[in-house]
């Protein structure tokens, strides 16, 4: 059950529990004196923690018009514990309980505010970067090495960042070294608009010649798109995607794959991990799951447990084999809720009969293209 598994929701449903608490308390105080506006301290607290939910809920699916709500009940988490925080400082010699209140919602105030920063300046970052990218000159590929190992299987994982040289033949260059390392898969995380700022000066986009040039090797590109420094749109989408090429490996004994973004460190360290818990879960599908510990199901950033926590000790892996890889909080308790999915039996069904559906869906298109023409 997600309820008990996920960070964000636990986060939420404690934080509510303590918050309707002080309210309770808070009741006889609020109707019995003069002054209406200290009614806010009971009205309030019940409508933050419907949108507390609801931003644990949203901020990892923001698909169609989904985008704005995270922000938007940030803004008015803010503003209503801003306000507690005010109302309760106003009437502290009214009862020791206002003083929890103070500092309860002194408290709620701080962390929306980071929350609100650290998304802010996360989405932002990706968007000011990309211009960036365009002054900096070319780089020499360096391809990281990343072995996940089974029983049966072996997946070689190479880690690298997007060739951002102005001329094309820095991504044949990169093309010939995958060659020479066996690549068998290239997944690109760029955005398309993203490294079209490489190289304004050329009629080609830059995202269109890496695709041709793939394509008349062997290696099969994939292009799953993430706004820099920032998060993938949809965590179930995610889920789906990574299963899906874990699956196709497996199946089709493709055992090398490159992964990169434009500097081969957030969005791709972050890729990596979530493969990593991707294929330990698809490795050990069919054995005696392991289940999911206390510490794992409640957010303790910036502490990196790796003794303790599976998703500390994947991203302590990738680290170690590329240093200052997946440091962006926000990309960190992404990869919680992804493994929080990933050990949740009912959601994962629901990701196997999604991706079930979409292969028959296919399988039937690809069988009607090749039904004999009547004459």
């Amino acid at each position: 059950m997600l309820l008990i598994r996920s960070p964000s929701i636990i986060f939420a449903f404690i934080f509510s529990l303590f918050s309707l608490t002080l309210t309770m308390l808070t009741f006889n105080i609020g109707y019995q004196h003069p002054k209406q506006h200290i009614q806010f301290l009971i009205i309030l607290p019940p409508i933050n923690s419907i949108f507390l939910f609801l931003f644990s809920l949203t901020w990892i699916e923001r698909r169609f018009r989904l985008s704005y709500i995270p922000l938007i009940c940030l803004f008015i988490l803010l503003s209503s514990s801003l306000t507690l925080t005010i109302i309760s400082s106003l009437f502290l010699t009214s009862s020791i309980v206002l003083y929890f209140n103070l500092i309860f919602h002194c408290f709620s105030t701080l962390i929306y505010l980071i929350l609100l920063i650290l998304l802010i300046t996360s989405y932002v970052y990706g968007r000011l970067d990309a211009h960036d990218q365009s002054l900096r000159t070319s780089k020499s590929s360096q391809f990281d090495k990343f072995i996940l190992k089974s029983n049966e299987h072996e997946l070689v994982l190479y880690m690298s960042h997007f060739p951002c040289g102005r001329q094309s033949h820095d991504i044949q260059t990169m093309l010939d070294d995958l060659n020479r390392l066996h690549i068998n898969i290239i997944l690109t995380l760029n955005e398309t608009k993203e490294v079209s700022f490489i190289n304004l000066s050329s009629t080609h986009n830059h995202m269109d010649v890496h695709s041709t040039r793939t394509q008349r090797t062997s290696m099969e590109h994939i292009i799953y798109p993430i706004r820099k420094s920032f998060i993938p749109k949809s965590i179930s989408d995610y889920i789906q995607f990574l299963y899906s090429i874990v699956n196709n490996v497996k199946q089709h004994e493709r055992q090398c794959l490159l992964v990169h973004c434009m500097n081969g460190l957030g969005r791709t360290g972050m890729t990596i991990v979530c493969l990593e818990l991707v294929y330990e879960y698809m490795m050990n599908e069919n054995q005696h799951k392991k289940e999911q510990k206390f510490v794992e199901r409640i957010c303790h950033y910036p502490f990196l447990l790796q003794n303790f926590c599976r998703v500390c000790q994947a991203i302590t892996n990738v680290r170690r084999i590329r240093p200052k890889s997946i440091h962006n909080p926000i990309q960190i308790l992404f990869v919680h809720e992804f493994y929080a999915r990933l050990k949740s039996l009912s959601y994962m069904q629901q990701i196997k009969e999604v991706i079930h559906l979409n292969d028959k869906v296919h399988f039937s298109n690809f069988e009607e293209l090749h039904l004999p023409i009547d004459t």
